[in-house]
């Protein structure tokens, strides 16, 4: 009888167990272009988009690309790296939507590297216009490395931006190796709200043939919004390659030994707006 009761313990105990086990998160996690939600998004059985994938990939983890695909739009809330640098085809294709929107915590770090935005909306009248590639509203640091962003055309006056950093506290974005153009705003712009600071660096990138090519915007009621491009391209684009417009805080840019080719104007600014000229 004690050996039976024991034994309906045990089973109990492993069926209450089991749960939490089969809920448990990964620290890394694959997405494929032949995946399915419904798998563990792991190596074997990877995930079909990246918001099925983030749902089971611990804080700090990683999500991978096992091939080329649309992964689609995603909303990241806490630190993870999205990581799919040997797969060049692997993207996220949106219409009438940002790509990512980054709103996580005051003390999330955010990677995105080895990816492909299309906004779908340079030469297409038919689509209902998209609006930034990444949009970033909250976390400490976001890194932007070795992407493609093209196409956001939204008309609203606000969006169609390759990158925007409308952040509400204090961040820092870093863009590296990544091409930005055919958007209808800016390349990348950083307009902190409500007396948010902003702080952006930007190396080995180029923004060509956008609205504007990069933009430290103090309007959104910036406490200050810094700006560096360095080793950078801003070419082709139909106003300022590079442009600082103060509100309520002061807009700085900094720009060192990078190429402003083919733009309307080099360099503009607004308010008491400050650009540095390095080269």
């Amino acid at each position: 009888m004690k050996f039976l009761l024991a034994l309906a313990l045990g089973v109990a105990g492993a069926c209450l167990l089991a749960p939490t086990a089969a809920n448990a998160q990964a620290t890394r996690t694959w997405v494929s272009g032949v995946g399915d939600d419904a798998n563990p998004c792991s190596r074997t059985a990877p995930c079909k988009t990246f918001a099925g994938a983030i749902s089971k990939t611990a804080v700090a983890g990683e999500i991978n690309c096992l091939d080329p695909g649309g992964f689609g739009a995603l909303t990241i809330t806490k630190s993870i790296a999205i990581k799919c640098d040997y797969n060049p085809e692997a993207g996220v294709l949106v219409s009438g939507t940002n790509g990512f929107v980054v709103q996580g915590s005051a003390t999330d770090i955010i990677w995105i590297s080895g990816l492909d935005f299309e906004g779908l909306g340079a030469g297409n009248p038919s689509n209902p216009l998209s609006l930034n590639g990444i949009k970033i509203i909250s976390a400490a640091m976001v890194t932007v490395s070795d992407c493609t962003i093209r196409a956001f055309t939204n008309t609203n006056g606000t969006d169609g931006n390759g990158i925007f950093l409308s952040n509400t506290g204090t961040t820092k974005l870093f863009v590296d190796n990544t091409l930005i153009g055919d958007n209808l705003n800016v390349g990348v712009e950083a307009k902190p709200q409500g007396g948010a600071t902003g702080n952006v660096e930007i190396y080995n990138t180029r923004s060509t043939n956008n609205g504007t090519g990069y933009r430290a915007n103090g309007t959104g009621g910036a406490a200050a919004v810094t700006m560096g491009v360095n080793h950078s391209e801003a070419s082709h684009n139909g106003g300022a390659g590079v442009n600082s417009t103060s509100g309520a805080g002061p807009a700085t840019v900094t720009i060192a030994h990078s190429s402003l080719s083919f733009n309307n104007v080099a360099v503009a600014g607004g308010g008491s707006a400050t650009s540095n000229l390095r080269v």
